[in-house]
């Protein structure tokens, strides 16, 4: 088998335009029938082996409890919340969008509900009241990175499937840099709303940040739920993924917002999705064992000890090497091509596993927001209706500041191991 062959073909179908999870698994295809050397059975074979995994169970369920929570409206009461506490400042709708990303990413777990979520109210909310387009879905993209950081995270329950890492600590590991990338955000959009004097409504009443509060609670104790009952032994990921479903549809019935077409367009809406990531995550774990027999890892250490033995480099030029990644592969795709490779090399050089983990999905987040593939920017732009053009150069402006959270706990990993070992 040939190492070569095997990237130039994926690159090739990335470049015409195939979708991640077939062109892994057609350039593994050809690599293995050229070869001859292994038969083609291997490729059912190592599919059911990636896909019978427990933990993965979480997946749609996660994703459906997000779904669950936009059909019923539930989103509505997070930036309804976010606009009663921070809506009356100048550009508030801007900081809206970011806190009540902050607020869905405890929910749901998945970028793309965020995204879309959240992205069709804000969006033209922001727009009717003044915002330029471009400030609207960057932001809006932007603050969706947050969705796979703050738990409950579909991200980490894959990774913790791949490495054995503990979901619980991977959870609570990602609390501070999650709340670090919304400060990040809202600083930019700070300077933005100085820049173009964005508007400023009026305050809300005592009365109605109460009301608001009232009706954001409930759906606030599902991270709650989930994350004690993980790190308390409760349950497992996949047992808080159900628990979190029931919840959220007996919330949708105690708000009288759910119905029988709601309940099919979320489960409808959660079985694409969710197909999409096990399709990445089966022919990525094909695509996987053959680097891993082309001892791809060994490659890359060479590569790296020619360059530095210094650990902190090392460690910058695996960041630098995701982000670069990250702008032309689904970050999931990414992640489980590359943790495999990568995970020995953190081992040698002596690197602390759950701050590595955390490092690698922070860089992979800002890869949903990065041209040309930007998974978040597309949904954004698509569940609205606007070309993509539209977003402009501003995010660019978000990356680099979600860069300098990156670099921020890389140098103070107690920014990211502080919370886990204070509670487990």
């Amino acid at each position: 088998m040939s190492l070569i062959t095997l990237l130039i073909s994926f690159a090739f179908l990335m470049v015409i335009g195939t979708p991640i999870a077939f062109a892994m698994g057609i350039s593994s295809f050809l690599v293995l029938f050229s070869s001859g050397i292994v038969p083609l059975v291997v490729i059912p074979q190592r599919i059911i082996i990636a896909l019978d995994s427990f933990p993965l169970l979480a997946v749609p369920l996660f994703v459906l409890t997000g779904e669950i929570m936009n059909v019923t409206g539930i989103t509505t009461r997070l930036i309804d919340l976010a606009n009663a506490l921070i809506g009356h400042v100048a550009g508030g709708l801007s900081y809206v969008n970011v806190l009540a990303s902050m607020f869905f990413a405890g929910v749901s777990g998945s970028s793309t509900a965020d995204a879309a979520g959240i992205g069709r109210i804000l969006v033209p909310a922001m727009i009717n009241e003044g915002y330029d387009e471009d400030i609207s879905l960057s932001v809006t993209a932007a603050s969706a990175t947050i969705g796979p950081i703050i738990p409950p995270s579909i991200t980490m329950v894959i990774y913790s499937s791949m490495t054995g890492l503990s979901i619980g600590r991977l959870f609570l590991a990602g609390i501070i840099p999650g709340i670090l990338f919304g400060i990040s955000q809202m600083i930019v959009c700070w300077c933005y709303t100085i820049k173009r004097h964005y508007p400023q409504k009026k305050r809300k009443s005592i009365k109605e940040v109460q009301q608001a509060f009232v009706g954001a609670i409930l759906p606030l104790f599902t991270p709650i739920i989930v994350l004690f009952g993980i790190v308390g032994g409760m349950f497992t990921a996949t047992e808080a993924g159900a628990i979190a479903v029931v919840y959220s549809l007996i919330l949708g019935v105690l708000y009288k917002k759910i119905t029988i077409k709601g309940i099919y367009d979320a489960l409808l809406e959660t079985g694409l999705r969710s197909s999409i990531v096990l399709l990445i995550i089966a022919f990525s774990s094909i695509f996987g064992w053959i680097l891993a027999i082309e001892q791809f890892p060994l490659v890359i250490v060479n590569y790296l000890t020619l360059i530095s033995s210094d650990p902190t480099i090392i460690y910058l030029l695996i960041i630098l090497g995701f982000l670069i990644v990250g702008m032309f592969l689904e970050g999931l795709a990414a992640m489980i091509i590359l943790v495999p490779a990568l995970v020995p090399i953190a081992s040698r050089f002596g690197f602390e596993p759950l701050h590595f983990a955390l490092i690698i999905i922070l860089c992979l987040a800002i890869g949903g927001i990065t041209p040309p593939v930007g998974i978040l920017l597309f949904t954004t732009c698509g569940v609205n209706n606007l070309p993509l053009k539209k977003v402009g150069n501003i995010i660019w402006v978000f990356a680099f500041a979600m860069l300098l959270v990156v670099l921020l706990v890389t140098f103070f990993p107690s920014l990211i191991t502080f919370i886990p070992n204070k509670f487990m």
